[in-house]
């Protein structure tokens, strides 16, 4: 009567219950992925950017940067342009040389370079560029420091870069009275013509026109408070924006 309670033992080779579980949704995944695919229109060169997100370190971006709103109604994502490994390595040692030949000014805060979602940006202190009210680079230091960006720039933007110049100011405007009032009524004139004046440096130097963007932001885009001359200081700035360029629809 006892052999009749004995459970026959489990044969070593079975399969764990959760292991059939976990293959059926694997295969659920896969069969997802390749509807996917196979119903989408996705050419050969868009595939190749969408799986080198995949492959690791891509550059100075990090991986959050491979998608951005647009056009694609299901689920509102473009894809955009992912560095290749040669760009992102070109850029990487155009960084560190910028940050070598910019030291002086990089410890004494007259440039910053910091890495954004948007891109690589540079900020140059307008006062080392422009006179009070002036939009014309009228410093020999402004100048250099400017040269060593485009001969920077120059080195990458073969590698599919463009090149954003957003002028900002402080609060302060320019008096009626001051002759340059007529050309500057507000700061939103004076801060798109010291950005153009630095497009049009760069375009001087040789840098492609096609890669341009420059636009003025007045005293709108502050990054410290106005109410101290070290921060109206700081606020009057040229941000040169490396970004990729978007893919050609």
């Amino acid at each position: 009567m006892g052999d009749r309670n004995k459970k026959c033992p489990a044969p070593a080779n079975s399969t764990p219950a959760w292991m059939t579980t976990f293959g059926d949704m694997n295969s659920l995944l896969l069969t997802f992925f390749i509807a996917m695919l196979t119903s989408a229109e996705i050419e050969g060169r868009e595939l190749r950017l969408i799986l080198s997100a995949f492959e690791g370190q891509i550059g100075f971006l990090e991986g959050g940067s491979t998608l951005a709103p647009g056009s694609i109604p299901d689920m509102g994502f473009s894809i955009e342009s992912l560095p290749s490994r040669d760009k992102a390595d070109k850029l990487a040692k155009a960084v560190k040389e910028i940050n070598m030949l910019l030291k002086p000014e990089l410890k004494d805060k007259k440039v910053t370079i910091e890495e954004t979602q948007k891109g690589l940006k540079l900020s140059i202190s307008s006062d080392v560029l422009f006179g009070p009210g002036s939009a014309a680079i009228d410093y020999d230091e402004g100048r250099e420091i400017l040269r060593k960006i485009a001969e920077m720039i120059k080195e990458i933007t073969e590698g599919g870069f463009s090149i954003e110049v957003i002028g900002h100011t402080d609060n302060t405007t320019i008096p009626k009275e001051s002759s340059l009032y007529e050309k500057f009524p507000s700061n939103w004139e004076l801060s798109t013509a010291r950005a153009c004046s630095v497009v049009s440096y760069f375009i001087d130097f040789g840098l492609d026109p096609g890669l341009m963007y420059a636009e003025g932001k007045a005293e709108f885009d502050s990054v410290y408070p106005n109410d101290t001359a070290e921060g109206r200081m700081y606020n009057r700035r040229i941000d040169i924006y490396i970004t990729l360029e978007k893919m050609k629809t």
